[in-house]
């Protein structure tokens, strides 16, 4: 069995999101959503769905405070307000939280859960799944159905819905010296797209003092 999957629930019902996760033999879900709650499904509420999948015996466990694609603080945004996931991806929570899951790793095979069915425009693909490549550990991604779609395949796509060429050398596209390779302006492109996004005009002071960050 593989070690490591990411999906979304969607709005699969329970049952199917429990048959889903145990038809690929995830025995973990390690919930990545920065905010765990659904106003429509609720039993995919966090502490609610935490008890339904441990009745299934299915443990589960909350990172969003950790790898969540919604910042906490004001200077992890971009100037034009999008989640900035270069710099989440060096913060201390964030790097615990991937210690946490390839910690887990070794114990069970994982499912990094979020919302969206399709991982291409989560920050599970864009965030996640890329900071754990760079460390080895190389996800497949669980779609409705039982579909499987590998990071290669995954990969292929974002190339191809950032407009990028898939056989186009990797050559430094920024004409910068240390500029991104073709995945990483492909990730860059499809953050613009879909990162959670806020007025940068807001000045309501919605955001945690990040000298106090734990």
């Amino acid at each position: 069995m593989y070690s490591l999957w990411t999906l979304g629930h969607s709005t699969l019902p329970l049952a199917d999101f429990i048959a889903l996760i145990r038809g690929a033999g995830i025995e973990a879900i390690a919930d990545v959503r920065s905010i765990p709650f659904s106003t429509r499904q609720n039993h995919y509420s966090s502490p609610n769905l935490g008890r339904l999948l441990e009745s299934a015996s299915i443990r589960y466990v909350f990172l969003g405070g950790h790898v969540g694609g919604r910042p906490r603080y004001s200077n992890l945004f971009t100037a034009t307000g999008r989640a900035d996931y270069t710099a989440m991806s060096a913060t201390a929570w964030f790097i615990q939280g991937l210690d946490r899951i390839q910690a887990g790793l070794d114990r069970m095979p994982i499912g990094l859960m979020c919302g969206e069915e399709d991982p291409l425009p989560c920050h599970r693909c864009l965030l996640i799944a890329p900071a754990l490549k760079a460390r080895g550990i190389i996800a497949q991604h669980l779609r409705k159905g039982g579909q499987v779609e590998t990071q290669e395949m995954l990969e292929a796509r974002m190339l191809e819905s950032a407009g990028i060429s898939a056989i186009q050398p990797d050559l430094f596209l920024t004409g910068a010296e240390g500029g991104p390779d073709r995945l990483g302006l492909a990730r860059e492109i499809l953050a613009d797209k879909y990162a959670w996004r806020i007025n940068p005009d807001d000045s309501s002071g919605d955001f945690e003092n990040p000298e106090r960050a734990g």
